[in-house]
């Protein structure tokens, strides 16, 4: 049987992958999270069934995510960042030596906990000593601090359902 992830974007508009499997489908306390093995782009990961994240192509992603603002201010020690549950932005903050501390806030335990079974390729550097993760709302928590950081980075989902 052929299986297909397919993202509508418009009535002719169609994004699609080739699926080899499903290795979960859970619903969280927020959305729904399918992890997936696909053909060309490796393991994906799926939100509310919008394309989070694919093994593929996710440098490209973090990498302008992190890197620019990283590379327009040679000071920065303590970052936030928001969302991130893939862990992939975080990935790439660790590998700046003069980051002291780096704050991760995610919504959703649970993308967290599937990222670190399913997608070590982007979760494994939630054993470095410098991260530490908070699960609230990202917006409750930067409403409660002031001057705490030299770079705050929003790497969350569209403004669709929790992400809204």
């Amino acid at each position: 049987m052929d299986i297909w992830y397919i993202e509508n974007h418009t009535d002719h508009v169609h994004f699609s992958i080739h699926i080899e499997r499903q290795l979960a489908s859970i619903q969280s306390e927020f959305q729904w999270i399918d992890i997936f093995d696909s053909v060309e782009f490796g393991r994906i990961m799926t939100l509310d069934d919008l394309l989070m994240v694919t093994e593929k192509d996710e440098y490209i992603y973090h990498e302008m995510m992190t890197h620019i603002p990283m590379a327009t201010n040679p000071n920065i020690k303590r970052v936030l960042v928001i969302g991130a549950g893939d862990v992939g932005t975080v990935l790439e903050l660790c590998r700046y030596p003069e980051i002291e501390h780096i704050d991760m806030v995610e919504i959703d335990e649970m993308v967290v906990q599937l990222s670190k079974e399913y997608l070590p390729f982007t979760s494994c550097s939630l054993d470095d000593p410098r991260v530490h993760i908070s699960y609230q709302d990202g917006l409750r928590f930067v409403r409660k601090v002031e001057n705490a950081y030299d770079l705050i980075l929003v790497d969350s989902t569209d403004p669709f359902g929790v992400g809204e």
